[in-house]
């Protein structure tokens, strides 16, 4: 039995669906019954179907069908919705076949052929997705200790992935996970990742929205100097998406090429099993928290200036108002972090992002008040921006569940500091640290 929201969306489709229009989108095909071989015995029809009604119906379906329809396009589940026309057809096809009519499909199906229509929606990829992994080969990562996830895993690159980590119907010998592609007798050139992100969904494009998220917690899990430190070793990406079969793709690296691997280890699962439920929720305050994940993400590959406007949408994906940007971003990095924070030092900050995204300088070094935080402060306010953007997410989106991981050179500038061969401090005071001119102090 379909429910409401499946017959609701089924009667949009059939709405938007006529036999004959002078102005709707033709489509023609050949009516196949499952099962049948293809192309035997099948009968061609034509169908148009009107735009603004389709649209209605697709936006209907991204809103109340399965939930990974949200990270797609809406051109990519019209592209779903029309397939599902073409080949579940066959359901109503005995009362339209050689039955002229005027109007939509909906005016003139009987309700037993809307109901069947609607319980082959429900029980299509649209409302009952089917399991696929996607598995994302990781170079500058080392997984100390695997996590599984209800939607992700992260696990060492090893011969085998582990039965319980497939969809059903897939071996493991079938995949050599230890390489890249993970195919049997591959004969191309043969790629050794260190690790694997798998994501579970129907669909890759919304898994490389998940893996955005993912891997932007990762690179705030690390400390501001080593998540923006480079180096020029091999690096490569791509992607193996198993389902019916394997079908796998070469691509960019999914992380930087860090100076040091990210050692994911028991300690990162609390703030893992909080992501893996914010990936699962439809909430509207987790929905902006994984937004800011991804840009965040985003900002994780480029050079310091362009880094910085987009650090600016990982902020204001959190806290942005239409109405009030800077007022709400201040007043919610300050109620976050804590009323130290300098609120003129953070409203200068907040001007030179409002110079960068609005217009007023095409490169952050461009505007005026870059030198003016400069002069003023004596430090870099791309640092200080990323030093409370990296704060407020993590407590934000994860609470006391997320801490930075320690630096991998920690014990060696310890040792260097000691023997006076280091200062003790490389910068001056960031934004987080109280001003001197705080009584507090």
């Amino acid at each position: 039995m379909p429910t409401k929201a499946q017959t609701d969306a089924a009667d949009l489709i059939l709405s938007s669906m006529f036999q004959r229009s002078e102005s709707g989108l033709l489509s023609q095909f050949m009516i196949e019954r499952p099962g049948k071989p293809r192309g035997l015995g099948g009968i061609g029809t034509t169908i148009f179907y009107q735009r603004r009604e389709l649209v209605r119906a697709i936006l209907f379906v991204r809103k109340h069908g399965a939930p990974f329809l949200r990270y797609l396009a809406v051109g990519d589940i019209w592209s779903m919705v029309t397939k599902f026309v073409t080949t579940s057809y066959w359901v109503i096809s005995d009362e339209t076949f050689l039955a002229g009519f005027e109007g939509s499909y909906a005016d003139n199906l009987s309700q037993a052929a809307k109901s069947r229509f609607a319980e082959a929606l429900g029980a299509s990829q649209l409302f009952q997705p089917q399991d696929r992994l996607t598995l994302l080969p990781l170079v500058p990562m080392q997984v100390v200790n695997p996590f599984d996830g209800g939607l992700f895993f992260f696990t060492r690159a090893e011969r085998t992935l582990g039965a319980d980590r497939l969809p059903k119907g897939v071996k493991e010998e079938w995949l050599p996970t230890d390489q890249f592609p993970p195919e049997q007798g591959f004969k191309g050139r043969i790629q050794l990742p260190s690790s694997w992100l798998g994501v579970h969904s129907p669909e890759y494009k919304a898994a490389e929205k998940m893996k955005a998220a993912i891997l932007g917690a990762v690179a705030l899990s690390q400390q501001q100097p080593v998540r923006y430190r480079f180096s020029g070793r091999d690096n490569f990406g791509g992607r193996a998406t198993i389902g019916d079969g394997v079908t796998y793709a070469f691509g960019d690296p999914h992380m930087p090429a860090l100076m040091h691997n990210v050692q994911l280890t028991a300690g990162d699962h609390p703030w893992l099993r909080v992501l893996d439920a914010k990936l699962a929720s439809s909430a509207s305050r987790d929905r902006k928290q994984i937004a800011a994940l991804e840009y965040f993400y985003r900002a994780w590959f480029l050079n310091d200036s362009a880094r910085f406007p987009v650090t600016c949408m990982t902020l204001d994906a959190v806290f942005g108002s239409v109405d009030q940007a800077t007022r709400s971003v201040i007043d919610g990095v300050r109620s976050t972090i804590g009323a130290h924070v300098d609120d003129a030092r953070l409203r200068l900050l907040m001007e030179l992002r409002g110079s960068v995204i609005h217009g007023g300088a095409p490169d952050v070094y461009e505007s005026s008040k870059y030198a003016r935080y400069y002069d003023r402060y004596e430090t870099d306010p791309l640092r200080d921006l990323e030093l409370v953007v990296a704060q407020c997410l993590r407590h934000h989106i994860f609470g006391e569940a997320m801490t930075e991981h320690p630096h991998p050179e920690a014990a060696q500038i310890a040792k260097l500091q000691a023997e006076g061969k280091l200062p003790a401090r490389f910068e001056q005071p960031s934004i987080l640290e109280p001003s001197p001119a705080d009584p507090s102090v």
